[in-house]
């Protein structure tokens, strides 16, 4: 395993893994409160290593390793994160492989830098999701909660609980890809679980009919959910890399 390293800029701490094996580069951005420990990112690295790719994992601020308290980001923050790494790393035309809010996060980078991406993969991609998922499933009270710069949590089992903060949607408002009126037109593959209650599968079907993404490919994988890290869907989507 790669050495656990750290970008430091200002007050910004990112902990990351960089596996620098040949010119072909995968970059991984995980989603919402996991981080570059989870199994796809490890099932991407070990293909890479069986490929002779490089391989960057990173955690973004307010995960894993990284500073920050999770509540003070926004998908703004994220997409900075991941923006600086690159620079510094000086990664060039990488594939992006985003995991749902992940996937929102790679979108924006591909749009803001169209000529630095070779390619896009999105995993249970969920652009936007701050107004057209989150925001439409909270109950009244808890948007009067948010508005009221208050923290809501929602437990999703015994050991894990999302919490919601009011810096979440403000950070991201600027950042809704339906409103960039820029184009990617390189190639974008984006996968969907048949069985995913998170982001619906044909959620991003509405990008076949603006043009962020011209060369846009939506697939759904039969029996997968959210996650998206069975060996069935893992397999199948690193036939496009």
């Amino acid at each position: 395993m790669s050495k656990l390293n750290y970008f430091l800029k200002g007050n910004t701490k990112i902990a990351y893994r960089y596996y620098k094996r040949s010119k072909k580069s995968i970059v991984f951005i995980h989603g919402l409160m996991s981080d570059m420990n989870g199994k796809k990112s490890t099932y991407f690295n070990n293909y890479c290593r069986r490929k002779k790719i490089s391989f960057l994992c990173f955690d973004l601020q307010g995960h894993g390793k990284s500073n920050g308290d999770f509540v003070n980001f926004g998908i703004g923050d994220w997409f900075t994160n991941l923006k600086d790494l690159l620079n510094y790393l000086k990664i060039e035309q990488p594939i992006l492989i985003g995991s749902s809010m992940g996937g929102w996060v790679a979108m924006l980078y591909a749009l803001y830098y169209p000529n630095k991406v070779k390619k896009l993969i999105g995993v249970a991609p969920a652009p936007d999701f701050t107004i057209d998922l989150l925001w439409k499933e909270l109950s009244m009270k808890d948007k009067k909660k948010i508005k009221s710069n208050q923290i809501v949590e929602k437990k999703v089992t015994n050991d894990f609980i999302y919490k919601y903060s009011p810096k979440l949607f403000l950070n991201s408002e600027k950042y809704l890809i339906k409103n960039l009126k820029k184009t990617y037109n390189g190639e974008v593959i984006l996968f969907h679980g048949s069985e995913d209650f998170t982001v619906p599968h044909n959620y991003n079907d509405q990008f076949y009919k603006n043009k962020n993404f011209p060369k846009l490919i939506n697939i759904t994988l039969k029996s997968a959910d959210h996650s998206m890290s069975d060996s069935f869907s893992l397999k199948n989507i690193s036939i496009f890399i």
